[in-house]
């Protein structure tokens, strides 16, 4: 569901961007912004990569975000008619996710586009520009370069000291940004009890802040889409994932956000689950002792399966991309590892399924499992998005000698039609 600036400039719920919502902003005379431009008509493709188009997604990438809609005109920096915006084909969002990506150093990841459909011939088409944590956002002409930044209805060039301050704004939100994840990962451990088996936990954190502040009703349908999408990418193991094991429908308000709570509290396959405000998310799911087999015959408390690696690469990448789905927010930096402190000494072993010891199980190297880390980009669709899944599956299974995922793969089954999505 997007909640763009038009929409928070109409006071309208998140919703889809509608041609009604053009013709308001028109008839009640919404002014541009800091967050919001009007445009006549998209330029030629041809010459989009040398339009002010280029410097306007800079410049509010730099400034927090923002959104250019087009197929509007406007006296003064205040809408007052419609113009038909020209047509967005397949082609042209190719050529704006490539200028966006070689035009402006570094790249403004998680540009959206979207066709506006109308009934009138009055087309509107409406770019919607993340917030960037990379800024500042450079833009190159003629061997010449400069950082606009968007201030008010203007865009202006920065200063040297407005750059510099930028860079540093930069750094610094990374490190906050890092130990913000690594306590979402510490918590979601910590919830799961990582003394009493070996667990495996992840999180993840957008790059570019956003809120979903007043909107708790939407993490259990959020949850069910997630678990849907799991479940497709897991044709294999029906119904094998944490978001199996906790509550959807009886989320708990935390700290800045939603807590999902275990289905089974106590049980071998114990989840825990967090929905922040900022878009954030963690996951946890006691992997040491699943069933082994059809006999019922339960692994060790410090033997995970393969299986439940991948699982639950799906079940995290899968959160991370309906909470995306919510609204732009670019890249994602995700952590998955394994937690278990044993008294006894005992450290963690991964077991491939259909192999009967000693074949198939090995140990990281040193015994102690290194938390794996990625940047995911979720505004793929979800058939695509599970290139992530598999990639992050991969990197955790190479830790320990598996050369790959057996269960995930690009080459996905028919999805379900009754799932209605």
């Amino acid at each position: 569901m997007l909640h763009t600036p038009l929409h928070r400039a109409l006071g309208e719920r998140p919703g889809p961007l509608t041609d009604q919502m053009i013709d308001d902003a028109v008839a009640q005379g919404i002014a541009e912004g800091d967050e919001l431009d009007w445009k006549t008509a998209l330029p030629p493709e041809k010459s989009f990569r040398d339009s002010d188009i280029v410097k306007d997604i800079a410049a509010f990438a730099n400034a927090g975000g923002g959104m250019l809609v087009f197929g509007v005109t406007d006296t003064g920096a205040v809408a007052d008619g419609r113009h038909d915006a020209g047509e967005l084909t397949e082609g042209y969002e190719r050529t704006i996710r490539q200028v966006t990506m070689a035009a402006i150093t570094p790249p403004v990841f998680g540009v959206q586009a979207f066709a506006i459909p109308s009934t009138t011939g009055m087309r509107a088409v409406a770019l919607v520009i993340p917030a960037s944590p990379d800024g500042p956002h450079l833009v190159y002409r003629n061997d010449q370069f400069g950082a606009p930044l968007r201030t008010g209805a203007d865009t202006h060039w920065m200063r040297e000291r407005e750059i510099e301050a930028a860079y540093r704004s930069r750094f610094e939100g990374r490190r906050r940004g890092e130990e913000e994840l690594q306590q979402i990962y510490d918590d979601l451990a910590s919830a799961a009890g990582r003394t009493e088996c070996a667990v495996l936990v992840g999180a993840a954190r957008p790059r570019s802040r956003s809120s979903r502040r007043g909107e708790p009703d939407a993490v259990p349908s959020l949850i069910n889409r997630a678990t849907l999408l799991t479940r497709w990418w897991l044709a294999e193991a029906d119904k094998y994932s944490p978001l199996e094991d906790v509550q959807p429908y009886r989320p708990r308000p935390t700290l800045d956000g939603q807590y999902l709570p275990p289905d089974n509290p106590g049980d071998y396959r114990e989840a825990h689950a967090v929905v922040l405000d900022d878009g954030s998310l963690g996951l946890s799911w006691r992997a040491g002792g699943h069933v082994r087999d059809k006999s019922g015959k339960h692994h060790d408390v410090h033997q995970i399966p393969t299986l439940a690696v991948e699982a639950f690469a799906a079940a995290l990448l899968a959160m991370v991309h309906a909470v995306a789905a919510d609204g732009p927010a670019g890249d994602y930096d995700v952590v998955l590892g394994v937690e278990f402190e044993d008294a006894a000494g005992l450290t963690p072993e991964f077991h491939e399924r259909n192999a009967a010891p000693p074949a198939g199980v090995h140990r990281p190297l040193g015994g102690r499992f290194r938390a794996v880390r990625a940047a995911v980009d979720p505004s793929v669709s979800d058939a695509d998005f599970i290139r992530a899944a598999i990639a992050l599956a991969t990197s955790a299974l190479n830790q320990v000698g598996f050369k790959k995922p057996t269960i995930l793969d690009p080459m996905l089954p028919p999805r379900p039609r009754e799932w209605g999505w």
